[in-house]
């Protein structure tokens, strides 16, 4: 199997958008949020970042994304998302070997935020050696490694 990588373009931002806006209607338990706020700071987070996104190819196929950047002294890695149809073929805890590395030659630690309610991304999570870290408003977990 492999996984290169490319950076995303203006071309990748409604696609990414609507991954966030998927997961976030999935799984975001807290009704009381005005959501078309958070959709527009999301859409905006990823237009202003776009050029920091990932695209994740396994065998030339286009298969996901990810966002890794510096938040102070640590690596926050935000937005990792394998398209469904690819997901459970070990491409997610690839791309976490990969972040990994990257962390390893900044020589810094790497945190993220995973909804409760995903069992499946908690659980690629803690295979690769992210702990809970916080509950956050009942909703997330701040994991780190």
């Amino acid at each position: 199997m492999e996984l290169t990588f490319r950076n995303a373009s203006s071309t990748d931002i409604d696609k990414i958008f609507e991954l966030n806006k998927d997961l976030i209607e999935k799984y975001e338990t807290n009704l009381n949020y005005d959501f078309e706020k958070i959709f527009t700071w999301v859409k905006k987070k990823i237009e202003k970042n776009i050029d920091n996104y990932q695209c994740i190819y396994f065998n030339g196929i286009k298969v996901g994304y990810f966002f890794l950047h510096t938040e102070g002294e640590i690596l926050e890695l935000d937005d990792l998302f394998i398209f469904e149809k690819f997901q459970g073929k070990g491409i997610g805890t690839k791309v976490l070997k990969y972040v990994d590395l990257i962390a390893k030659k900044q020589n810094k630690d790497v945190f993220l935020y995973v909804f409760i309610s995903n069992e499946k991304a908690i659980n690629l999570y803690q295979r690769n050696g992210y702990k809970i870290v916080k509950n956050i408003a009942n909703s997330r977990y701040l994991m780190s490694k």
